[in-house]
Parts: C-alpha cells; structure tokens; sequence
C-alpha cells in the first residue's frame, strides 16, 4: 500500500510538473476556434490559466460569454474544464467534466460530443439560448436537477428531472401568466418524441398534475405537436371561467381534466379524453 501511494504521489507530481510548464496560452486561439465550431457559438473570455482540482490539473476560465445568432448573451463566472475519468478515452471517445456558474445558474457534469450527464442548480430558464429552438422560453423562474442523455444513432435518448423554484408558465394560448410555487417534472426523452411521464406544477392560481408527449416532428421546438392529459386539483375561480365556455367542466371543489394539443406557440384546451 506504501508503495502504490508513493508511486501515485510521484505521478501526480510529475502531471503537476508537466502541466505547470505546457504552454497552454497557446492553446487559446485554437481551443476557442474548435468549440465555436462544435458550438456555434461566439465565445470570449477574460482569463485562462490552469489549476489543480481533486480531479487533476484542470483548465479555468473567468468572465465567459457565449452568444448565438439570434440570442442574448450567456455570461458565466467562471468555467472548469479537465478529461473526465472514464475508460471512454481508450476507445477514442473524449469525455470531460465541466463545471461552469455564474448569473444563469450552474452546472456540474461530463460532455462529450455525444453525451450529457449532470447535475444543474438555480439556472434561469428565461437566460438559456431558446432562439436556436426557435421559441421562447415557456418558463420564467429557475430550475434545479440531473440530465442524463446520449446520442444513439443521431438522436438523443436519456432522462431528465428537473424542480423548479417559484416562477410562472407562460404559453401563447393562455390567457395569463400562470404563477406557481412548486414545478417538478420527469422527462423522457427517445427518437422523435419528448414524454412527460409526470409532472406536477402547485401554486396560488392552479395545481394540476400532467402526463404526455410533445412529438419531435421538425421544424421549431415551438410547433411540435402536443398531446397531453392535465388533472386539475384546484384552481382559481378566474382560470375556472376560462376553461367552462371552452366545454371543460370544473366541478365545485375545483377538480376537473382537460387534453392540451397544438403546440407549445399555439395550445389547444378542450376537455380530456375521461
């Protein structure tokens, strides 16, 4: 046991040697030009340098802004970036950790070209680049939870879990903005769909659970196709007047059920399949 931690002592050492004397200012120009690359991207930074994390040696970066056409600006603190463990390197697939935070919130995972796994806390929806879905954000409010995706084939598969903080749902076909205090939702994601296998969003105007899918068709995120199913637990008297000319009952207690179809830019409410 001695041994072995002598000798990882002086290979770490040694990384530690070799890393403080890389020429890594070099690097810059060209480590920006292939992430705009695999990006899309703009990107600018203040400060790069290297540091030394549990994980090893690591690149860090300060005072990041990424920008898309079409979008506003994404601006980060700070960003940590080093070669995750995994055996996925031998098999000539790079994977790295990454850790950014700022303004946006934060997150803390591994990325590679074909893979997303992590966990994110307190990012604003609103902030994120909805331009390259060609929508707008459907959530104001920050969000917190794990991602779990890979590409298969040149389509995404995975889960995600996600708990919102208190904000609003905002869709083109409501009649206002619908405040709440709790979100927090399942996602599915698989070829050419998006299955929400449960949700539940709780607040001053309405508490409701869903379940669906959003199909992944083409075109804008914003026109794929909806077909969900929404329990109703209560709700307010004002949303109540809304839903009853449209032919979905609400009894008394505020319980009711309701079938959302269209799309996300144009949602249709009717009254549900029970």
């Amino acid at each position: 046991m001695r041994r072995a931690l002598a000798v990882a002592g002086v290979l770490l050492l040694l990384v530690v040697f070799l890393a403080a004397r890389f020429p890594w200012a070099r690097l810059v120009p060209r480590l920006l030009e292939t992430a705009r690359g695999e990006t899309g991207a703009e990107i600018r930074l203040d400060d790069f340098g290297l540091g030394l994390g549990w994980g090893g040696p690591q690149v860090v970066a300060q005072g990041v802004v990424l920008r898309w056409p079409g979008t506003e600006a994404l601006a980060l603190d700070r960003v940590t970036l080093r070669p995750a463990w995994s055996l996925a390197w031998l098999r000539g697939h790079p994977l790295w950790h990454l850790e950014a935070s700022g303004p946006p919130g934060s997150w803390r995972g591994e990325l590679a070209l074909d893979r997303v796994s992590g966990d994110l806390a307190g990012i604003d929806v609103a902030a994120l680049p909805w331009g390259l879905l060609g929508a707008r954000a459907p959530l104001s409010g920050r969000v917190s939870g794990n991602v779990d995706l890979a590409r298969v084939d040149g389509a995404w598969r995975g889960s995600a879990r996600l708990e919102g903080e208190p904000g609003s749902v905002d869709l083109e076909g409501l009649p206002v903005a619908i405040p709440y205090e709790q979100l927090v939702a399942q996602v599915e994601f698989a070829p050419e769909v998006v299955r929400l296998g449960q949700a539940r969003l709780a607040g001053p105007m309405v508490t409701a659970s869903f379940t669906g899918t959003a199909n992944a068709v083409g075109g804008a995120f914003s026109s794929w196709p909806l077909d969900l199913e929404v329990e109703i637990e209560q709700i307010d008297p004002a949303l109540k007047n809304y839903l009853i000319p449209l032919g979905i009952p609400v009894d008394p207690e505020g319980r009711g059920h309701l079938q959302v179809t269209g799309s996300l830019s144009a949602p249709f409410l009717s009254g549900g399949r029970h």
